[in-house]
């Protein structure tokens, strides 16, 4: 898999066509409007798409855990104990 990503990420960066494309519109427009339409880089695209994934669970994992920590604060502690009725609740 890794050999085809290398394959495709050289045959990306010799293309004239598509480095004159890229520099003409933001990274994700790219990808949008002329990687992904024409079929050619699958590794490349799976590859985008799950860096892409990465941050979207990366961040609702900090979130839950922001929540946690106001949940269980100093003013928190003197309440009974329902930090995971809380972060039910929560996300």
């Amino acid at each position: 898999a890794s050999t085809w990503f290398q394959v495709e990420a050289i045959e990306l960066q010799c293309s004239e066509e598509l480095k004159a494309k890229f520099s003409s519109c933001s990274l994700f427009n790219f990808y949008k409007n002329v990687i992904v339409p024409s079929g050619q880089f699958p590794s490349l695209i799976d590859n985008a798409l799950q860096v892409v994934s990465m941050f979207g669970g990366t961040y609702r994992c900090e979130q839950l855990f922001s929540k946690m920590k106001f949940s269980k604060s100093q003013l928190r502690s003197q309440l009974t104990d329902n930090l995971n009725d809380i972060l039910f609740l929560s996300s």
